[in-house]
This record gives structure tokens, sequence and C-alpha cells, in this order.
């Protein structure tokens, strides 16, 4: 993973002379040069999957902070939201989170710099091979989400997988309720929040507005169009702000309504009757 990032960073921003680990560079490493550190692993969510913090500090000759900000600006656009692979084929996404402090003047080193804190995502798989496919809704949702969005959307269910693509949309069930309706029939309602990741072609709150004015617009989502079935949608509500990755920007509740299975009971053959009365 580290060395996918070196790589990634000497491709893109030609500016660096090198990417080294914190014990390999030294005062003499020629400038400008970045330094990349690894922090903790944490299991972040059943969907997301791993987390890893990565520290990213350029460092420059000693002058003013501009050119800083200048290399600054050029390490976040080549790893933000960009898709990254490991030299064991995982393929994981690099998220920008900010600074990791002050500026630095290091002055045994005549060096200026400034931390920058990246969140990797997806390192590995969350406890399955696959896309939730056991769930009947679940073609009926990748199939509707495929007509709104187009082509060039990936459509994802229950988690993010290794190597998940941008853009991207991924539904995920947050709750199940079951209602009688009498002898005959029962209503199932599920709850789920809608993940929406962009890219350059695709931003992120482009997708999140399409997606939520769509489900504000339809009032109900094709099941089984063969036997007129639907799923309705209700109260469909957007967060454009919220992370894409963890949290998800979009709630809707779906619901339909389903025939109770009828039980086969045999048939009366024959009555017998004897009156009483004499």
């Amino acid at each position: 993973m580290r060395n996918a990032i070196r790589e990634r960073l000497l491709a893109v921003v030609p500016e660096l002379k090198d990417v080294y680990e914190p014990h390999a560079a030294e005062a003499s490493s020629p400038k400008p040069y970045a330094v990349i550190l690894q922090g903790e692993d944490s299991d972040e969510s059943p969907w997301s999957g791993f987390r890893r913090i990565v520290e990213v500090w350029p460092y420059v000759s000693r002058s003013t902070f501009e050119k800083v900000d200048s290399l600054e600006n050029k390490i976040i656009s080549a790893l933000d939201k960009q898709m990254l692979t490991a030299e064991t084929g995982e393929v994981f996404s690099c998220i920008y989170l900010g600074s990791s402090g002050q500026d630095v003047v290091d002055e045994e080193w005549d060096a200026i710099t400034r931390g920058m804190q990246f969140a990797v995502m997806a390192l590995q798989p969350v406890g399955t091979n696959g896309q939730i496919t056991s769930d009947p809704w679940v073609p009926a949702l990748a199939s509707w989400t495929t007509n709104v969005m187009g082509q060039d959307w990936a459509v994802y269910n229950g988690f993010w997988p290794l190597g998940f693509t941008r853009p991207s949309v991924m539904w995920r069930v947050t709750g199940i309720d079951v209602m009688p309706l009498g002898l005959a029939s029962y209503r199932i309602t599920k709850r789920f929040t809608v993940h929406v990741t962009g890219n350059e072609q695709h931003p992120e709150h482009a997708g999140v507005a399409a997606l939520i004015e769509r489900l504000g617009s339809e009032i109900k989502i094709p099941f089984d169009s063969k036997d007129r079935r639907y799923l309705m949608i209700t109260d469909p509500k957007a967060n454009i702000g919220a992370d894409a990755l963890q949290e998800g920007q979009i709630t809707v509740t779906l619901s339909r309504r389903v025939s109770r299975p009828q039980a086969d009971v045999p048939l009366i053959r024959s009555v017998n009757y004897k009156s009483s009365i004499r």
C-alpha cells in the first residue's frame, strides 16, 4: 500500500525528487520530497471495511510556505478519491482528511513542511466474497438505479467491495419491518441508506441530487414488471455533506404488499347428519 502511494506521487507530481519512509530521508536529501508515515488500522464498519490513516509530509527548502501550499494541492489531486493498486493486487481508495497540524520549520534540515492526513479505505474484504444477492429486492434496485444514473455508474449492494469503482451507488439495508394487513397479506418495509461516490466527470453532489430528485418524483420502483408488482417509495431524504463511504447521503423507505401462502387442505368428501328432533 505504501509503495503504491509512493509510485502514484512520483508519477503525478514531477516536482518531487523522491518519496521516502521516515527512516530513509536525510538532511542532505534533494528537495522537494515527501515522507509517508503509516498510522493505525481500524475496522470502521461492516460495509466500508478497513481504514488506515496515512500521513504525507512534503518537504521543501526553507523559503515560503506558498511552495508547500502548491505541492500540497498537487499531492491532494494525485491521491484524493483515487483508486490505487497494492503489490498484492488489492485496490484501495485514498480520502483526504485535512492537515495533521501546524506548519513546521525544520531548522536542522533547512526545510519547511506540513502534515497531510489521508484515510485509506477498503484495504481488505469484509467477511464475504461477493455482493449480497439473496435479497430479491436487490436486482430491482440495481436495475432502477442504472436506468436513473446511466451505465457509467456502478451499483453495489450491502458493502463496498475491494476495487470498487467511481462513480458508484451502494444500497444498504438499515432496518426491516413486517406489518400484518389481515389474514390474506402483510406489508414488508425496508429502510435503506444510499451511498453515492463520484469522480471528476460525475461529481458526487450531482449524483446525489439526481437520485434524490428521482426518488421524490416517482411513487414506486418496478419489482416484478411481469406480475405488476412494485416497491413503494416513501420519505426520501438527502444530506449532501455526509461522508459517502461510511455514512451515506440518502435515506429512503421502500415497501411492498405480500400475499400470505395458502395452505392446502383436503376436500370434504361427505357430511353425515343425524337430526335429534323426534
